[in-house]
């Protein structure tokens, strides 16, 4: 049995590529250390990805788990699980904080059998939330299920995400919490709008003159997130207004479907895939509107970012998105999955400066209620509690 250290916490997360769950454990585990806890970090996915390396350059421990991945694959998952037993047994915290859906049950179960005193789960968007065949729900609610039996605190980054579960019946009410996404704007670094301009340039090879409305969002290439819609709003907004550019940066698994639909609607010279680029939130005053088209969402920092960057916003009414985005006060909610709604709302945005204007001052106000100070304090309030 693992008895632990005093106030040593594990972090483990499935994917180490870099997104929002990696970059709240990443403040996370960097505000814990920097409060004299002693902080270790497990992740699987892709062995040089950007949460471990920046783990390397803060000095937090960290460990590659090759097994774990996001598909499901049961004789890598029950190696998987193995691995993280092992890695308890090694690390022996006193608290192992789980994050995503493979590494939530996973981890729960191997955590118990270990004796771990506090397993914490925090849901980035339930996973029940996705579009799934009767199949993945049924295998997705039952592991959900079980696992939060063996939680002892759930933590949601929305409010949505709490109903939800309650909703489908997953854990007890009593253990969940709610603790929005933080960020603390003047760690934040954002670019002029020329000089996003010019460093989106030389990376696409196309010119974005400030006289050119450019539309933008920043996203991993999962179906989830809808940019076949952005795509498709692109084409419409451009039968209207023939000047406006389109800029999505990021990268995955559908890069290469994203890219033919782009060459097959003769979009080449008007829609740019940017990659994925370090510090992307740099970036975001390029935008003229950002825009983010996700089917699925818990509370996406890329909008949280945008918001305190002060670029109007355009965004799907779901998950956290509209406790994020209070319509027609800081952007607009649009159902997800409708392309012409959301081409609607940027061929009548993109020309109205002064309603661009309203959205952008109201961001700065909107923000103050997601603060990073908060989200760790509240944070260690379910750790020590």
């Amino acid at each position: 049995m693992a008895t632990g250290q005093p106030n040593k916490i594990l972090y483990l997360v499935t994917l180490s590529e870099w997104g929002g769950a990696q970059k709240y454990i990443f403040d996370l585990a960097t505000n814990c250390q920097g409060q004299g806890l002693e902080v270790v970090v497990a992740a699987g996915g892709e062995k040089q990805g950007e949460l471990l390396s920046l783990l390397t350059r803060s000095n937090i421990q960290s460990y590659y788990l090759p097994n774990l991945q996001r598909e499901i694959n049961f004789k890598k998952d029950w190696r998987a699980f193995f691995d993280i037993i092992k890695l308890i047994k090694k690390v022996g915290p006193t608290i192992i904080h789980l994050n995503s859906s493979k590494a939530g049950s996973l981890g729960a179960l191997a955590a118990k059998l270990c004796g771990v005193k506090k397993i914490i789960y925090t849901v980035h968007g339930l996973v029940l939330n996705e579009p799934l065949s009767r199949r993945q729900r049924a295998f997705y609610w039952l592991s959900e299920w079980f696992s939060g039996q063996l939680k002892n605190k759930l933590i949601c980054v929305s409010e949505f995400d709490r109903q939800s579960i309650i909703q489908h019946k997953l854990a007890d009410p009593k253990k969940i919490t709610v603790i929005h996404n933080g960020v603390d704007p003047t760690q934040l670094t954002f670019w002029s709008k020329s000089g996003a301009r010019i460093k989106l340039a030389g990376i696409t090879g196309q010119d974005f003159p400030d006289s050119d409305w450019l539309v933008g969002t920043i996203a991993n290439f999962y179906p989830v997130k809808g940019l076949a819609y952005f795509i498709e709003a692109a084409r419409e907004v451009l039968g209207i207004y023939p000047d406006t550019k389109f800029v999505i940066i990021g990268d995955g698994l559908i890069r290469n479907q994203l890219k033919k639909m782009i060459r097959d609607y003769g979009l080449t010279e008007k829609v740019f895939l940017a990659g994925s680029l370090p510090e992307a939130s740099q970036y975001l005053k390029a935008f003229d509107v950002f825009t983010l088209t996700s089917l699925k969402e818990g509370l996406a920092y890329a909008l949280l970012e945008a918001t305190a960057a002060g670029v109007p916003i355009i965004a799907t009414a779901v998950g956290g998105n509209p406790e994020v985005v209070t319509d027609n006060f800081n952007g607009r909610l649009i159902p997800p999955g409708d392309f012409s709604a959301l081409a609607t709302g940027l061929i009548n945005l993109l020309p109205n400066k002064d309603q661009r204007a309203f959205f952008s001052a109201n961001g700065a106000e909107k923000i103050k209620e997601f603060s990073l100070a908060e989200m760790c304090r509240k944070t260690m309030e379910v750790y020590f509690n």
